[in-house]
């Protein structure tokens, strides 16, 4: 194996049992504090995802600056089991295959929402201006927002957000009917949150971040839990100021029956994900003040101490568990350093000499 085929495979193997212990502390901790506002519980998982990405890079610098050697001895790195064996390709292979397809399909989402904005019609600002009220359209104007719509023939792919730099909106033309005009407003209002809060960039840092683990199944419940906290804290942000909880969640239930394929792209975020709607609906039908609690100074003073111990750990136990699950001996230059020479025997006691008469 080459050097660069050992740091995938250590890479991939430390973070299949370090991104669960991620996962699995930030669900205790949300366990633990309940009803924490939906954008604290993104910025959470985000952080799980965060930390469960970078730790097998910790651990791979660890070794490096522990072991003090040169590339040559960086090889003693990966089993011995498997190193210039059949084993080592056929483990990267198995990692590295659903890597590649979910590579593929981030990619062809991101194709697909390109090609809708290109078969998109502007909205004219008087448009909006006449459906919104004051502080969304204010809103759009602040942040160079682009409102599209859709024609009938891709209106299935239903509304979305997509854009970084520039951010568009895209909304099938049937909500642009008189008679949808409450439905319109939700939408718009939805959409134009994820432009405030960033959520596109966030969203394709999760998803570049997740590549790598695709193969993983807590990566899965990683994304759900992302997108559903997302949709909700943009849920958040519409219902109250801009229409009441029950009618926001009547809205959200219409914009799906209207809808043939309410499933956005992979590159882009829609207002009625299928994977999170009943959620949001329950949430909005049992609104209540304690849904929009905020953490403390002292608490996220521990909250911070604890990422830093947890990713602490990470970093010194990931490559001891390494090494004893492969069972590979300590480096050469590490084990002359251990290794200390017993103390020589002392000199045995002089004879005296017999004086000779």
């Amino acid at each position: 194996m080459s050097v660069l085929e050992q740091i995938v495979l250590w890479w991939f193997l430390n973070a299949t049992w370090e991104l669960p212990v991620c996962f699995i502390c930030c669900w205790l901790f949300l366990r633990f504090a309940p009803n924490l506002a939906a954008s604290i519980r993104h910025a959470l998982w985000l952080a799980a995802l965060t930390l469960g990405f970078l730790a097998p890079f910790g651990t791979l610098l660890g070794l490096w600056s522990d072991s003090k050697t040169v590339s040559s001895d960086l090889g003693l790195a990966v089993a011995a089991r498997v190193n210039g064996s059949e084993a080592a390709h056929l483990l990267l292979l198995i990692f590295a295959a659903p890597a590649l397809y979910r590579a593929f399909l981030l990619f062809r989402g991101g194709i697909v929402a390109r090609r809708l904005t290109g078969r998109a019609t502007p909205v004219e600002l008087g448009t909006l201006e006449s459906v919104l009220p004051q502080d969304k359209f204010l809103s759009i104007k602040r942040h160079k927002a682009k409102i599209f719509s859709m024609p009938s023939a891709a209106s299935e792919c239903g509304p979305f957000t997509c854009g970084v730099r520039r951010p568009f909106i895209l909304i099938p033309a049937t909500l642009f009917e008189p008679s949808k005009r409450r439905i319109l407003v939700s939408v718009l209002a939805h959409e134009l949150a994820h432009v405030q809060r960033h959520d596109m960039f966030l969203h394709l840092l999760a998803e570049i971040m997740l590549v790598p683990v695709a193969y993983h199944p807590f990566s899965y419940w990683l994304r759900s839990q992302l997108a559903e906290a997302r949709e909700m804290a943009c849920d958040a942000r519409v219902s109250g100021p801009t229409l009441p909880p029950t009618d926001y969640a009547r809205c959200l239930l219409d914009v799906a029956e209207t809808l043939k394929d309410p499933k956005s792209p992979l590159h882009a975020l829609g207002i009625s994900e299928s994977a999170t709607l009943e959620h949001r609906i329950q949430a909005l039908v049992a609104f209540s003040s304690l849904r929009f609690r905020r953490l403390s100074a002292w608490n996220k003073s521990c909250l911070l101490l604890a990422a830093f111990v947890l990713f602490w750990v990470l970093l010194s136990s990931g490559r001891k568990t390494f090494l004893w699950v492969s069972a590979v001996p300590e480096p050469r230059i590490r084990q002359q350093k251990l290794r200390v020479p017993p103390p020589p025997p002392p000199p045995p006691p002089a004879k005296p000499e017999i004086a000779r008469n």
